[in-house]
């Protein structure tokens, strides 16, 4: 769950609130699998979940927040249309007129990728995988060689 790691990890460095007001987990995880292969190995699937991260005695300003994660999510999870997430939600509890606990609530979906490997705890049509990281690579120039047939 890298970007829920990765979306609590970014908000304490915005001290909205200390760190030990903030607590994050996940909720409602599924894993349809769909085997595919790819270049690098076996495209598991991909995991889904509800992201939860909770602010306690929150006095900073919401739009602050808001357009954190918004800013955070257009940097770090572009694809969030294609995939048909929702937006984020904001749960606001007023404690009073200068405080309040946040509960904010997003889904994610995070590919699950193995490797081919000797030693690789997983079984799998016939081989054995290890689980790996996922990085996407995209190029971002190319070219296109076309070979005469007459030559």
């Amino acid at each position: 769950m890298y970007k829920l790691r990765a979306l609590t990890d970014y908000l304490i460095t915005r001290r909205l609130v200390a760190p030990e007001q903030l607590d994050s987990w996940a909720e409602e995880v599924s894993l349809p699998l769909f085997w595919k292969p790819t270049e690098q190995g076996l495209h598991m699937g991909d995991m889904r979940y509800r992201a939860v991260i909770v602010m306690e005695r929150f006095g900073d300003n919401p739009a602050r927040l808001m357009a954190l994660v918004g800013s955070w999510l257009e940097v770090n999870d572009p694809d969030r249309e294609s995939h048909d997430l929702s937006s984020p939600t904001f749960e606001i509890d007023q404690l009073d007129p200068d405080l309040a606990d946040i509960e904010l609530q997003l889904d994610f979906i995070e590919p699950q990728h193995l490797a081919e490997s000797d030693d690789g705890e997983i079984e799998a049509f016939g081989k054995r995988w290890a689980f790996v990281p996922y990085d996407l690579w995209i190029a971002e120039h190319g070219s296109v060689i076309h070979a005469d047939a007459d030559a």
